[in-house]
């Protein structure tokens, strides 16, 4: 009877157990991969953990140090997903390494605080050689006099070279020439996304008649095969997506919940942090695609090659659903409720984050493309989902530099993608008339070569800018960085 009790306890503990994946190690640049989709009911996987910890009741052993989610002094905080907390790490003060004082962020590359900011702006281009120590006749390039934030009277040869020994830079400071061309890029960008969004709409109401004509025989093969362009069993496959979508937002915490809102100590740390919050991205998308039949039916092989190769790629389409096309920043959230000011604050984060790592062209680039996207797919989550879905099975879809391995069951996948692009289509069909959609088809393969190339760019960069043994094993995997 006793044997009884305690089996049933044990079966009772195994229902209820939420198993916890944590990668903490990157000897294998696949088995980080495999160790996502092959793990059953898998709530969060937490990657980058620091030296020993408890989480969750788990104890985690690392021989090898790792840097955390915010810098690398710190350790990451414990996580309850069960409880869904929504805890931020609490903000530390930074130090401007001027004059001690309260820093604001990175200025000029390098953290400061207002004060040091506008000092180095406006004297940064004076000739050093024409100013004089307050406290000492000779004109060593020596920091001689001390700059503290308390100090009434500050040398101003001293500061300005304690600015540049401490690492600030006088070509970070925009010219005029410059400001106006960065004002320049803002309106292009304006003016993009209006003419995006004006000629989506006239392609709607302005179709010729002789493109009617050639057409015609197209839609009524169209139609003939099917009458209503999405059969219940349709319905049903959309319903499913849809709700499996869901389902891997939920059970994974968002980048905001976790992430520091504060600057990181260095720039590479600052680095770290962009690739993290992709990091929780790739998780959320790893764990959607497990619950759709036709990649779970998949070999380990195949899922491996085609998240290994793809995944990334399906970023941008995933960034383009909750888009804000005039602030041009992205929320992380997937429940469609109001925006948080914390989630808010987020975004804003991101935003500066992602400029101040990758520069102003490189977001230019992206903008423009998330503002096509966002025209195309009209914040619609079944156009988005169905658009990753057909990208994750798209075999050769990355273009990466990398021999892409042979899938096991090509016929299989292929399939797959066959199947999501046809559904998409009688979608489409539902709400847009035949040229409409073909015009949209047509963009959207645009968009797709495009994301192409600035995938590929965006690994090159990290390849070349960025201390690779900080990259978590995850995305380092997913870069093909190894």
């Amino acid at each position: 009877m006793a044997n009884n009790n305690n089996n049933n306890g044990e079966q009772a503990e195994n229902k209820n157990s939420k198993k916890m994946v944590f990668i903490t190690s990157i000897d294998d640049d696949n088995h980080n991969i495999l160790s996502c989709l092959n793990s059953k009911n898998v709530e969060a996987i937490v990657v980058n953990l620091s030296n020993t910890k408890l989480m969750n009741g788990y104890q985690i052993n690392n021989e090898i140090p790792k840097r955390s989610l915010s810098q690398l002094e710190q350790q990451i905080p414990s996580i309850d997903v069960s409880k869904n907390t929504n805890t931020k790490k609490r903000k530390a003060d930074l130090t401007c390494v001027i004059c001690e004082g309260q820093a604001i962020g990175y200025n000029f590359d390098q953290i400061s605080c207002e004060s040091c900011k506008a000092f180095f702006r406006r004297n940064a281009f004076h000739p050093i050689e024409k100013t004089k120590c307050i406290n000492y006749n000779d004109n060593v390039f020596e920091v001689r006099c001390n700059i503290r934030y308390d100090i009434k009277y500050k040398c101003q040869r001293c500061r300005l070279l304690k600015c540049f020994r401490e690492g600030m830079r006088k070509d970070f400071i925009l010219t005029p020439e410059e400001k106006q061309l960065k004002k320049q890029r803002l309106e292009e960008n304006r003016r993009l996304s209006s003419a995006v969004i004006n000629n989506n709409i006239k392609s709607e109401n302005i179709i010729e008649p002789i493109t009617i004509n050639q057409n015609n025989a197209l839609l009524d093969n169209t139609r003939s095969h099917s009458s209503t362009f999405l059969t219940e069993a349709d319905r049903s496959c959309l319903s499913h997506i849809q709700n499996a979508y869901f389902s891997a937002s939920q059970s994974t915490p968002s980048a905001s919940s976790v992430i520091s809102l504060e600057l990181a100590s260095d720039k590479m740390s600052t680095f770290m942090n962009t690739i993290d919050i992709q990091n929780f991205i790739a998780i959320k998308l790893i764990n959607f695609l497990r619950e759709i039949p036709e990649f779970a039916q998949l070999d380990d092989d195949d899922r491996l090659i085609l998240v290994k190769y793809n995944l990334t790629l399906l970023f941008v389409i995933r960034y383009s659903l909750n888009f804000d096309s005039a602030r041009e920043i992205f929320y992380d959230v997937d429940t469609g409720e109001p925006v948080s000011p914390s989630e808010e604050a987020f975004a804003q984060y991101c935003k500066s984050l992602f400029i101040l790592c990758y520069g102003y062209e490189f977001n230019r680039i992206a903008m423009s493309i998330f503002h096509a996207l966002t025209s195309i797919v009209n914040k619609d989550p079944i156009i988005t989902q169905l658009l990753m879905l057909i990208m994750i099975f798209s075999k050769g879809l990355s273009a990466n530099d990398d021999q892409e391995p042979l899938l096991n069951d090509e016929k299989r996948v292929f399939y797959a993608q066959s199947k999501y692009t046809d559904l998409l289509f009688r979608y489409l069909m539902e709400q847009s008339s035949f040229e409409v959609v073909i015009i949209k088809m047509t963009h959207i393969i645009q968009q797709l070569l495009k994301i192409q190339k600035i995938s590929r760019d965006f690994r090159q960069y990290i390849k070349s800018n960025v201390d690779l043994t900080h990259v978590n094993p995850l995305m380092k995997s997913l870069l093909h960085l190894t």
